[in-house]
Order: C-alpha cells, then sequence, then structure tokens
C-alpha cells in the first residue's frame, strides 16, 4: 500500500549503507581518513579482553560500526562477569584492495556460541 514502514533504500554502494572504500587500498589513506575524522579506530579483540594497541589489531571503520561492535563486546564482557567461560574472534573481510572491512564477523565460542556480522560497506 503506502510502505511507510518500509525501510527506504538510500544505498550508494551494493550494501545500503551509502559508502563506498573501495579507493581507500593503502594504509596511509585509511591512517588519513581517521585523522580527517571521517572514521574511526577499533581493535579487533577488545582492550578489554588482553588485546594489543598495535597495528595488526586495529581496523579503521566509520563510527556506526564501531558503536556496533562496542555495544556487541560489551554483552560479551557482561557473559564473562557472569562466569561464561568464552572465546571470542574477530574477523574483517574485504572487497578488492581495500584497507577498510567490508563487513566484520565476531564469533563467539564455548558455554554460549553466536556470530555477529557488522556489514560496513
Amino acid at each position: 500500500m503506502f510502505n511507510w514502514f518500509k525501510k527506504k533504500d538510500n544505498s550508494k554502494s551494493e550494501n545500503g549503507t551509502g559508502s563506498d572504500f573501495s579507493k581507500i587500498d593503502s594504509n596511509k589513506k585509511a591512517i588519513e581518513l581517521y585523522k580527517n575524522g571521517k572514521l574511526t579506530k577499533v581493535h579487533l579483540m577488545p582492550l578489554e579482553f588482553g588485546g594489543e594497541d598495535s597495528a595488526i589489531n586495529i581496523l579503521y571503520v566509520p563510527e556506526f560500526a564501531k558503536m556496533f561492535k562496542q555495544r556487541f563486546d560489551k554483552m560479551i564482557e557482561e557473559l564473562l562477569i557472569e562466569g561464561k567461560k568464552l572465546g571470542y574472534s574477530a574477523e574483517p573481510e574485504y572487497k578488492g584492495k581495500s584497507f577498510i572491512p567490508s563487513k566484520l564477523k565476531i564469533s563467539v565460542t564455548g558455554d554460549s556460541e553466536f556470530t555477529e556480522t557488522i556489514n560496513i560497506w
């Protein structure tokens, strides 16, 4: 009928986020976008879980992706506080030569098992 509640398609890229990072083909370009405030830094393995603040553990992503990951990581932290024994891994997926991940897949194993995929672009 009117489709008032139907999600609008504002996509400029194939996944609907409106972002296309295909031309960000070097770490230098990613860091430049970070320095200009267009991207933010996120740790694959959160520092709270023993991750290091080193280049191998850092991704540059839009702010919304960092917020989604922080929410997910907070949920995992709460399960750990409850005493759950969990394994955690975060694996970025890339398109072409881009240094900005197109997706981030987080997997939890152990007493609770589930995955979360954050679509970035």
